[in-house]
């Protein structure tokens, strides 16, 4: 055990920019906002990276022009939200936390509760105390902020369970896990789930997780990538191609596993130390995609991630153009009028689809043969 805690901290330390994105998951801001009036992208676009991911100066910008404002505006608490998620993402984490005690004591000056700012001030503060423990080196002997974490996320949950399209739970037990990664034998696709109560991996049954309350886990994890900053995390894909293959998409888990397979192919390290993906790629419970079919998924996948790449380079080079002009979207209206899509994804194969409908069409079709032969059956017995 000692062995394994000695590897788990060196493995955070020279990995604590990758770990920062597996845990970065509730910060709330106008983008939030924005994103997910859009319904954030879908599926194929959060696994292939098809999503924006703005450069410093986007945020830099951003904190300049909101610290101005709350000069003469300090009672706006969207603002107090947009100053801490900006110097976040910049790697700013103890103002950050700064901004959140400006907050704090503009919520505690109301007449009246704000529960919605309530919630956003502490999803907020909770995903700044495990990003400042991350960036500073996960020191296991000092678990501080890491638990504090846990417990502002929690209650976060337990005053609007349903923000962020129910992610912050997902969230929460990847918190967990990682509190408790010494005395795990799962990586974190594994045991997410196996945290879960009634979850028995790896005899659990497809459908499990929706049987369990959990049916949301696709999509709570995938906030974690498009909404958060998980786009770089090797356990959040792995934990997303489980619970696609829980629910039956085998195909959407294999791009998964193949986003997987990019990533540690890169250098990406779980934050369990001992956890080997590639020798896991059909681990049992994740379901996964007939052999034939495989060289079509992986062919499109690597056509998709080209595509998603080039349209990240164009439309960041797009932003950066502008916000050197002195322009922000957050204040110019036509800050995207001349963007133009210069590329587009590859069509999703109809084929692949089949992959996983087929197999419930043909036990339908089975069933409904049988009852059509009941029904003839029956009535040939009654005319004679």
């Amino acid at each position: 055990m000692k062995h394994m805690m000695i590897r788990a901290a060196s493995a955070f330390c020279i990995l604590s920019v990758l770990v920062v994105q597996s845990a970065n998951a509730c910060l709330w801001d106008r983008d939030t906002l924005a994103m997910e009036a859009e319904h954030f992208p879908g599926i194929t676009e959060i696994i292939t990276g098809r999503f924006d991911r703005f450069p410093p100066l986007y945020y830099e910008m951003r904190l300049e022009r909101v610290a101005r404002e709350l000069e003469s505006a300090p009672s706006d608490l969207s603002l107090y939200d947009d100053a801490g998620v900006a110097c976040d993402r910049l790697g700013r984490h103890d103002e950050a936390i700064e901004w959140m005690a400006k907050k704090r004591a503009v919520l505690d000056a109301l007449a009246e509760a704000d529960a919605e700012h309530e919630y956003r001030y502490l999803a907020n503060l909770g995903t700044f105390h495990i990003h400042r423990w991350l960036s500073a080196g996960a020191d296991r002997e000092d678990m501080a902020d890491a638990a504090l974490a846990r417990d502002l996320i929690a209650q976060a949950i337990e005053l609007n369970p349903d923000a962020h399209f129910g992610r912050e739970r997902y969230q929460l037990l990847a918190i967990e896990w990682i509190l408790a990664v010494d005395q795990l034998e799962y990586g974190l696709g594994q045991s997410l789930m196996h945290q879960i109560p009634g979850y028995d991996y790896p005899g659990g049954t497809r459908g499990k997780l929706t049987e369990l309350g959990y049916g949301d886990a696709p999509q709570g994890l995938m906030g974690l990538i498009a909404l958060g900053n998980a786009w770089e995390s090797v356990d959040v894909y792995y934990a997303l191609a489980f619970a696609l293959g829980d629910q039956g998409d085998n195909v959407l888990s294999e791009l998964c596993m193949l986003r997987v397979r990019e990533l540690v192919e890169a250098g990406g390290v779980s934050l369990y130390p001992d956890f080997d993906y590639l020798e896991l790629e059909m681990a049992p419970g994740r379901g996964g995609v007939e052999h034939e079919y495989k060289q079509d998924v992986r062919a499109w996948f690597v056509q998709a991630r080209a595509e998603s790449t080039d349209w990240t380079l164009a439309r960041n080079a797009y932003v950066l153009d502008r916000l050197h002009d002195g322009l922000h979207p957050d204040t110019d209206p036509a800050f995207w009028d001349d963007w133009h899509e210069t590329t587009s994804p590859p069509k999703f194969p109809e084929k692949f689809a089949g992959i996983i409908v087929y197999p419930t069409a043909f036990v339908i079709l089975i069933l409904f043969a049988f009852l059509v032969f009941r029904v003839v059956k029956h009535r040939s017995a009654s005319l004679a």
